[in-house]
């Protein structure tokens, strides 16, 4: 395995890709960390906005939440591409915005009842 693979992001809904250079033994996060700092497209929504990035390469999404992504692309197996930069896709998971949206217990307590029915 080569000391230093180039991977060709793929942006999810988005026309844009970018190609850059990272070692194997960098970790998912850190990757992650690189993307939303220096490779981020301006047509997607603000990095602010972001709660986490997914990424997938060959079908398989390297890393995920928490001690996932502490693995080394190394370790988490990524398939490297012999004839070019490895493509891996780039999702994000929007934060939720709490504020803005009603809880459900909320919207139910505000609902009248439906039923008219009366127990014997």
């Amino acid at each position: 395995m080569p000391e230093e693979i180039s991977l060709k992001l793929v942006f999810a809904n988005d026309h844009n890709s970018a190609n850059f250079k990272v070692a194997v033994n960098t970790t998912v996060k850190d990757v992650k960390s690189m993307i939303l700092m220096k490779h981020w497209p301006s047509s997607l929504i603000p990095a602010a906005e972001v709660e986490r990035l997914r990424l997938f390469a060959a079908g398989k999404e390297l890393g995920g939440k928490g001690p996932d992504d502490v693995k080394s692309l190394k370790d988490s197996n990524i398939l490297i591409s012999p004839n070019g930069p490895t493509p891996v896709h780039v999702m994000a998971v929007q934060k939720e915005i709490t504020s803005e949206r009603p809880t459900q217990a909320n919207s139910e307590a505000a609902k009248p009842a439906q039923c008219f029915c009366t127990l014997l």
